[in-house]
């Protein structure tokens, strides 16, 4: 498991994650493990523009700054130049400049059910980021509630025109079991079990959702030895 789930260098393995083919995808692990950075390389790399989604506005305010870009270090690692800009009211994130190739549009989930005029029909993926909300965050009222109707906003009628669903990768810190989306989904119980019993992944029978805990990680293993 832990040779598929990672790659040699032991990071995520994010091309078997995908390939996978579940429509929810939970993620799970310790800081720096590369679930965020890692993804949307993949994404970036694999040509697909994608919906990067916080749970609160402030948050997607701070990723609407130069300084809180989140493809900053993917822009110093690869020579890219990502850079957020605001239109109507939104937040696209696009390569050199406004009118460039559009990579991610920023949307915070506290507010989505205001969004009006986008047209997500050219969004195959959402990477949820930092949805587990930590100590102190302010809640969302039905949060759970609101992802799936957001998701389904997104989704449309993918799926009755012979298309694939839309997949969602939410990426979350290994915080708080008793999250809004481990109990919507009644997963906190099987994390619990898969925690006691070393297991990294689990799919649902109907392979529509998966758990990921990074358990295991090789990087977290290396970070023992750091002044964290």
């Amino acid at each position: 498991m832990v040779a598929r789930l990672y790659n040699r260098d032991g990071w995520i393995n994010w091309p078997y994650i995908m390939d996978q083919g579940a429509v929810f995808n939970m993620v799970v692990g310790a800081r720096g493990t590369g679930k965020t950075y890692g993804l949307m390389k993949e994404l970036i790399t694999r040509g697909e523009p994608f919906i990067y989604l916080r749970r609160l506005k402030t948050q997607m305010d701070v990723c609407s700054k130069i300084t809180g870009n989140p493809f900053k270090r993917l822009n110093l690692d690869n020579g890219w130049n990502i850079l957020p800009f605001s239109v109507g009211g939104n937040i696209e994130f696009r390569k050199d400049e406004k009118e460039g190739q559009l990579i991610a549009v920023g949307l915070a989930l506290s507010t989505v059910a205001t969004i009006r005029g986008i047209d997500f029909s050219g969004f195959n993926y959402i990477v949820f980021d930092e949805c587990v909300p930590m100590a102190g965050e302010k809640p969302i009222k039905a949060e759970f509630d609101a992802f799936l109707n957001f998701y389904e906003t997104v989704n449309r009628n993918r799926e009755l025109e012979g298309q694939k669903p839309v997949q969602c990768i939410m990426l979350g810190n290994a915080n708080q079991l008793a999250n809004p989306y481990f109990s919507g989904w009644h997963f906190t119980k099987t994390a619990l079990k898969m925690i006691r019993g070393h297991q990294m992944l689990y799919t649902t029978k109907d392979k529509s959702r998966t758990i990921i805990l990074l358990t295991d990680s090789p990087i977290s293993d290396k970070k023992r030895s750091t002044s964290l």
